[in-house]
């Protein structure tokens, strides 16, 4: 069994305990006019005006509570209410016919004399109408000199009625149903709803209805209807604008009530009664999350934004559909205005929707701002503009949806870290799930909040299942690592976070080998440097004992990234020790380390030769045992674009290279195993740099030999 609401419902209100605009005092009002026309017995119809959503229906409800019920002299005259809805009938024909039927029965109820004949006299004055229309939609003439007749009295008589002898016309029938309602000290109180419901033929029959066919004495009808589409539909009768048939609505309505304007506090408090009903249907894992954006929902609330009370029910059951499809996924503030957008301006949000700028979704923490054109300053400009200037109505909602350099829900600059945290909406990473309202091939954030619990309940086991598993679609891979950045960023407990780094260094297999970036950092090296970074920029913490140990479990190539974070941090020293301990004790010569080119292959170098100089040089001068193996430690020097092509050795880098290497020794072997191509380099042109396209192996040597015979053997040259 349901024992929660799933969809806010759009009934109007029948009492006054479901009362939240007080329309209760009006209407009270408007029942005490009525009884105050008790005496008066000419007809009368109470116009309710009001626009799409405003509540007429309610309204009428209200005024019809409690009327069989007033107070009235000695000699008052009773109340009926007849509640007609014109809106189920299929033709104007049965609305017309079925009016009276209900009317009529409406008495024949109560078994008094003076009820009946009431009810009787309408049933007459039906069947009299009845037998109009059937002569007139004939459209013969009385007798034909034949057996077959269409005069109306006879069409009477044989809808059961007996004539007697009597003269009948519509007319005396009207003036007995009139008698015998006046006889009884009758007033009866006819409900007409939900007429600009209907198609323009209806709509005109319910009005001659009212002024004519059905202007008994006694009689008081209150008509809910929008004045300016009745007016619309009618106006081709009476003329062509539409104030010809507001014109005619003024012969029609004798009292023109119009629906009291809905106070701003009176539809917050709507607002946050339906907003709490939602609250409650809706099963959103993290509570605290739920409260605080719909707090959010509730503070940013503003009448302005919202017509009626019908059009805010129509937008939550817009968010509730979607909170109930993905409201684990994203930012349930964000999730209510869009669904606002799009209730509100369905092309603003298509606009929104399709919207794709490459830059934006190629682009890693790239914050959504539709500020698109290329070159701009920061202006209105491209998309952005387009939205500003059609989409008047929602223009605010976008604003504080999407931000440029803060606003709205942020100020100053915008995080795109805290965005994807925040499941925001101008996140490059959430924005297409609130348009897809599914997270397949998407980061689901289910997977990421059980991974927070597996973190703090220092789940190893459990944890490197669920990040493998993430891992697996290829295509979202780059948005799994960028989650587990944001969780390297942001984990505040050092116990968890120890045990978080602890676990990634421990499991770098998991990570996926990937390209390098334009920096010439993989997957793992990116992890392994922000770690570093976090590690070496908390200053609150004694990081010592914990980074060093991390430092332990990496590899000679991981350890140079993750040193490198440090700088100036006092452990830097241990650092750069370990390196060195790691250089001499696994490396081997028979496969030197510098063969295969990588960024961390002068930082070991670098700090090996510090540590200890002599075992330094002995390793590079043992293991340069070919000209190949020469080309290979040369081509570690130049700079590298894009972090795969190598460039030219310039005379920075070799300056470099002498700092680290015995350059006497290099060349003195290059001589000896190549003493051709010595010889050969004696100018720039010899050395061919090469400042357009990648440089070989072969161009880095031969610029090697260039720049050392021309400090060595050329001294005048040298800078």
């Amino acid at each position: 069994m349901i024992d929660k609401p799933h969809f806010l419902g759009d009934n109007p209100i029948n009492n006054v305990k479901e009362d939240l605009f007080n329309f209760k005092h009006y209407a009270e009002k408007v029942q005490k006019l009525i009884q105050l026309n008790s005496d008066n017995p000419d007809p009368i119809t109470i116009g309710i005006y009001g626009e799409w959503g405003e509540g007429k229906t309610s309204l009428l409800n209200l005024i019809e509570n409690k009327i069989e019920h007033f107070e009235k002299n000695k000699d008052g005259k009773e109340y009926l209410k007849y509640r007609f809805n014109p809106w189920r009938y299929s033709n104007e024909d049965e609305m017309l016919f079925d009016f009276f039927d209900g009317l009529a029965k409406m008495f024949y109820v109560e078994k008094k004399d003076t009820w009946q004949k009431i009810g009787h006299q309408i049933t007459r004055y039906s069947k009299y109408l009845k037998a109009l229309k059937i002569s007139t939609t004939l459209g013969v003439p009385k007798t034909l000199g034949t057996s077959v007749s269409f005069d109306v009295n006879k069409i009477f008589e044989t809808l059961g009625e007996s004539l007697s002898g009597e003269q009948i016309t519509l007319e005396s029938l009207k003036n007995k149903v009139n008698d015998s309602i006046n006889d009884a000290k009758f007033k009866v109180i006819v409900f007409i709803d939900d007429i600009d419901r209907l198609d323009k033929n209806e709509i005109y029959t319910i009005l001659k209805l009212i002024k004519l066919n059905a202007s008994f004495n006694n009689f008081i009808f209150i008509v809910s209807l929008d004045i300016n589409y009745v007016s619309k539909a009618i106006k081709n009768r009476f003329g062509e604008e539409d104030n010809d048939g507001k014109m005619f609505l003024e012969k029609i309505i004798n009292i023109p009530i119009h629906v009291p304007r809905v106070e701003e506090a009176d539809l917050k408090e709507f607002f946050q009664i339906k907003l709490s009903q939602i609250k409650n249907a809706l099963d959103i894992k993290n509570k605290d999350r739920l409260n605080e954006e719909l707090k959010g929902i509730n503070r940013e609330f503003s009448g302005r934004y919202f017509k009626s009370p019908r059009e805010i029910i129509r937008i939550l059951n817009s968010f509730f559909i979607s909170a109930f499809a993905i409201g684990n996924e994203v930012n349930l503030r964000d999730l209510f205005w869009i669904e606002y957008i799009k209730i509100k301006n369905g092309e603003c949000y298509k606009s929104i929707k399709n919207y794709l700028n490459i830059k934006t979704f190629l682009e890693e923490g790239t914050v959504i701002d539709f500020n698109d054109d290329i070159g701009e300053d920061g202006n209105l400009n491209g998309t952005r503009k387009n939205l500003m200037d059609n989409f008047n109505n929602v223009k605010d909602v976008v604003d504080f949806l999407f931000p440029i350099k803060g606003g709205g829900f942020l100020s100053g600059k915008i995080d795109p870290d805290i965005l994807e945290q925040e499941l925001r909406i101008n996140s490059r990473e959430h924005f297409e799930k609130y348009f897809s309202f599914h997270t397949i091939r998407k980061l689901s954030n289910i997977k990421i909040l059980e991974i927070e619990k597996l973190i703090a309940d220092n789940n190893n086991d459990d944890l490197k299942r669920i990040i493998e598993d993430l891992f697996l679609d290829q295509t979202q891979q780059y948005k799994v690592l960028y989650r587990i950045e944001i969780f390297i960023k942001n984990i505040a407990a050092p116990d968890r976070r120890n045990f978080f780094y602890e676990f990634l260094l421990r499991n770098l297999i998991i990570i996926p080998e990937s390209e390098k970036d334009m920096f010439g950092l993989d997957y793992r090296l990116r992890l392994i440097e922000l770690i570093g970074s976090k590690l070496s920029s908390d200053s609150e913490n004694d990081n010592e004992k914990i980074s060093l140990k991390l430092a332990s479990l990496l590899d000679l190539n991981n350890l140079c990234h993750y040193s490198r974070k440090f700088k100036d941090s006092v452990i830097k020293p241990k650092l750069i020790e370990l390196i060195s301990n790691k250089a001499e004790n696994e490396l081997t010569t028979e496969y030197p380390f510098y063969l295969i080119l990588q960024n961390s292959n002068k930082m070991i170098m670098n700090y090996w030769k510090e540590t200890n100089p002599e075992r330094f040089n002995k390793y590079i001068e043992d293991t340069l045992i070919s000209e190949e193996r020469i080309s290979k430690l040369i081509r570690n020097f130049p700079g590298v674009w894009n972090g795969t092509k190598v460039a030219a050795l310039e005379y920075d880098n070799y300056k470099y290279l002498k700092e680290l290497l015995n350059v006497d020794f290099i060349y003195g072997k290059l001589s000896e195993l190549n003493p051709l191509l010595v010889e050969k380099i004696n100018n720039r042109d010899d050395a061919q740099f090469n400042d357009f396209d990648e440089n070989s192996e072969e161009d880095n040597l031969k610029q090697f030999i260039f720049w050392y015979k021309f400090e060595k053997l050329k001294p005048e040259n040298k800078q």
